[in-house]
């Protein structure tokens, strides 16, 4: 039986980078930035709650970036 060579794509080898989780980090920060002055502005839960989300994704992109960059 033959064994099956798992290879990841160009796109999977270049997530796994830290600068590139560094940069998602900051990206997902700005848009959390914005939904939540937008919040703050008019007073709507779902983009409280959208701002918040992406302020978690940022975190953990930012977590993964340092993992990434330490992995080594």
């Amino acid at each position: 039986m033959a064994r099956r060579i798992l290879r990841k794509s160009q796109e999977q080898k270049l997530m796994h980078r830290w600068w590139v989780a560094g940069l998602l980090a900051l990206v997902f920060l700005a848009v959390a930035y914005g939904f939540i002055s937008l919040a703050l502005d008019s007073g709507s839960w779902l983009e409280y709650a959208t701002g918040l989300f992406f302020f978690g994704w940022a975190i953990n992109r930012a977590v993964n970036s340092f993992r990434y960059a330490f992995d080594r």
